[in-house]
């Protein structure tokens, strides 16, 4: 969205991703041709089907302190079970985040240019903004920076790129709504701010 613009509604999400169309999310997948013959690219999202060897979940690889302890999640456990944190060889967690960005970089880039003109956006400052999770170490988290900025993100000298904690980034957007006019419950100046945690169970 751009900065003249004040509302949730009004920023554009990208719903129509290659290789499949209706989602907000892209899957955080890349194959590589050095592991697949038969792929004449890299493929990466939707295209990076189970008919090929693929990574996925990298990112969490970033972390180096998560691999010392035991994860929480019976389904992230279960996930590394089954390789799905798998590496080419030869090449580090930091370089395959790399490559899945530039590819999500450049997709993004080229529906803006169909938006509103390369000429818009070769003038336009871009702000990017990358979640992580609240866990996250410093270092991961400039790990994930460095290669956002590798992949394109924030490159230019006028652009910028940050990092926020997903958590922060929940209250933001929903803080974002209550401030309308017309939201419910809006905030008032003045008013206490009471909040109402809630746990969410597989089993329920």
């Amino acid at each position: 969205m751009t900065t003249d613009k004040s509302s949730i509604d009004d920023i554009t999400l990208i719903r129509a991703w290659p290789g499949n169309e209706g989602h907000m999310k892209v899957p955080t997948r890349i194959a590589y041709t050095i592991e697949n013959k038969h792929l004449r690219n890299n493929v990466w999202g939707f295209e990076a089907g189970p008919k090929t060897i693929s990574c996925s979940w990298t990112k969490l690889l970033l972390d180096i302190s998560a691999t010392d302890r035991t994860y929480d999640d019976p389904k992230l456990q279960h996930a590394m079970d089954v390789g799905m944190f798998h590496l080419p060889p030869n090449i580090e967690a930091q370089h395959v985040c790399r490559d899945f960005l530039k590819e999500l970089h450049a997709f993004m880039t080229s529906q803006i240019v169909r938006r509103m003109t390369s000429d818009f956006l070769d003038s336009t400052p871009m702000d990017c903004w990358l979640t992580v999770p609240a866990v996250w170490s410093d270092s991961a988290q400039i790990a994930t920076k460095r290669a956002a900025k590798a992949a394109g993100f924030g490159s230019r000298p006028q652009d910028t790129i940050n990092v926020i904690t997903e958590p922060e980034a929940a209250a933001i957007a929903t803080l974002k709504r209550f401030q309308e006019p017309d939201g419910p419950n809006s905030i008032k100046v003045g008013y206490r701010l009471e909040t109402c945690m809630t746990t969410a169970y597989d089993d329920f």
